[in-house]
């Protein structure tokens, strides 16, 4: 039998991407509460797994594997006999590839600005301006993905695969931040019919903490 543990706590972004999968994939693990107030991600044990001491950081039996995006590939490969999450194909591949760096490198970094500045920042310590700058560059970046929704039912392709957890995720933040936000029709068709995913429902529909 797999034993699977995998260390997190249940309010980060990066967390919530590796429980959704498991829950889809109907994946039994052992969680751990790590990072932030409750520490373990610091200690000699933790920092052997993962020298990074970040979260998650996933073992199954003896493989231990950390990032987050890695951690996705891995499960949906071993445990997806449907191949559909993470294709085979190497073009169709490619293409969640793209979307998932996208979301690290492009669409992530904007929102943890907002996120952090309105939801884990006191009040008289926000920096307005700087908040503003990053609001109209996240709208910029939905734009392009509201634009890639037009063309297609889900973030890779016409069905539902990695590519489209992660984005969600960070979709549901911006439409909780208490900011202005111009329309984007097609990306709130996507964010509703994503958002009934057993994973998302259960991990990452939770209020902003």
């Amino acid at each position: 039998m797999t034993q699977r543990t995998l260390w997190g706590r249940l309010n980060s972004i990066n967390v919530q991407k590796v429980l959704w999968l498991c829950e889809d994939l109907g994946l039994n693990f052992e969680r751990v509460d790590a990072g932030l107030q409750f520490g373990v991600n610091q200690t000699s044990d933790y920092l052997a797994m993962n020298p990074n001491g970040l979260v998650p950081t996933l073992k199954e039996n003896d493989f231990v594997l950390w990032e987050s995006h890695s951690i996705l590939r891995y499960l949906a490969k071993a445990h997806d006999p449907s191949a559909t999450l993470y294709p085979q194909a190497l073009k169709d591949c490619a293409l969640v590839d793209q979307w998932l760096d996208w979301s690290t490198t492009t669409a992530w970094p904007p929102m943890r600005i907002l996120f952090w500045g309105w939801i884990r920042t006191a009040e008289n310590e926000r920096n307005k301006s700087d908040l503003e700058k990053n609001r109209l560059i996240m709208q910029k970046m939905l734009k392009i993905l509201d634009d890639q929704l037009s063309q297609q039912a889900w973030v890779a392709g016409e069905h539902f695969t990695l590519a489209d957890i992660p984005l969600a995720l960070i979709v549901h933040r911006w439409l909780l931040l208490p900011i202005e936000r111009e329309p984007l029709a097609h990306l709130q068709r996507w964010f509703t019919q994503v958002s009934q995913r057993p994973g998302f429902i259960r991990y990452g529909s939770s209020p902003l903490t």
